[in-house]
């Protein structure tokens, strides 16, 4: 049961991070750098906990495979975001550098690949979920 509620509330924070913080934050038109700033906070928050709830699913799951392999697209994203972190460190207040600037695309695709591993991660989380709680017991 408890395992339920952990692998639960993990699915609900990837939806939140993927279908309500990012593209609210990432879509802003001005104030970049500030939007930016706050997903990034939202985000190293977000790993801290989701690795806690994880790490705590490994230890009562009776699908140590399952719960490896979840940790390990958390942790894609992970170094992701420390590479992307450094990579904004190089450009400054991104507002200011041109749109087409090498490194703000490049930057862009990365936020952009990013998400897309947060909704992978949520799909195979759902997965999961289904193969590991679903059957005859029902949800």
């Amino acid at each position: 049961m408890v395992d339920k509620v952990i692998l639960s509330i993990y699915i609900g924070s990837l939806f939140f991070i993927v279908f309500v913080v990012a593209p609210v934050l990432l879509r802003v038109k001005e104030n970049k750098n500030l939007a930016g700033r706050f997903y990034g906070r939202i985000l190293w928050r977000f790993y801290r906990l989701a690795f806690l709830m994880l790490g705590f699913y490994l230890l009562i799951a009776n699908e140590k495979v399952y719960s490896l392999l979840l940790m390990a697209g958390l942790a894609l994203n992970l170094l992701l975001s420390i590479y992307l972190k450094s990579l904004k460190k190089s450009i400054g207040d991104i507002d200011k550098v041109p749109y087409d600037d090498q490194k703000r695309v490049k930057f862009r695709k990365l936020s952009l690949l990013s998400t897309l591993i947060f909704f992978i991660n949520f799909v195979f989380s759902i997965f999961v979920f289904i193969k590991t709680f679903g059957g005859a017991d029902g949800v």
